[in-house]
């Protein structure tokens, strides 16, 4: 009789189209965030991740979103608090995007954070999601994932991995001067469907 090996930590991170890597300093080499950052810039991504963050206005250049910022924000004091996991693609191995938990509280909740490069949304994109709020419910032990955003394509990838709307508040964000809702959305561990 043969028994299966038991499933590591890479196995239940990996998907057919994605890897999941947890970012830790120090297991990764020195220039990893600035890496991201890089990717995220790329992209034009910097102004939905710190959509939040009121820049001042007097400075010649934007400071919203740069490397600084970036870097204190996903190495976070008191450590812990934010939890980034890298996206890789396994056709190409290049990074797919980030997938980060924040506002953690073990074994109870956190909140989801999703960044992909246009070139991974749909599939891809879907699949590093579940995988990492399968994470989530499986490893970390929460029993609610919640998302927030105000932007609407980030409310369709929520609902198609099986988040619900539990709430929209009215104006509560400012984008571009200009009041937006933000959607409130919940994963509950059970009946989670990862597939």
């Amino acid at each position: 009789m043969t028994t299966a090996a038991p499933e590591t930590l890479t196995d239940r991170l990996t998907g057919q189209h994605v890897t999941l890597w947890p970012y830790a300093r120090g297991c990764y080499p020195r220039q990893t965030l600035a890496t991201l950052w890089q990717m995220v810039e790329q992209e034009g991504g910097a102004d939905r991740i710190f959509h939040a963050q009121q820049a001042p206005r007097e400075t010649p250049t934007p400071t919203r979103g740069d490397l600084v910022s970036f870097v204190r924000y996903f190495e976070p004091e008191p450590a812990g608090s934010r939890l980034l996991l890298m996206v890789q693609s396994r056709a190409d191995d290049q990074l797919a995007g980030l997938f980060w938990f924040d506002d953690i509280v073990l074994g109870h909740r956190a909140s989801a954070n999703v960044f992909y490069r246009r070139r991974y949304w749909g599939e891809a994109a879907r699949e590093a999601s579940r995988l990492a709020c399968r994470y989530g419910f499986e490893h970390l032990g929460y029993r609610t994932i919640w998302a927030m955003t105000p932007w609407p394509l980030a409310v369709s990838h929520a609902e198609a991995i099986g988040f619900e709307r539990v709430a929209v508040l009215p104006g509560y964000c400012l984008l571009e001067e200009t009041p937006a809702d933000l959607v409130v959305l919940r994963l509950e561990r059970e009946g989670f469907d990862a597939g």
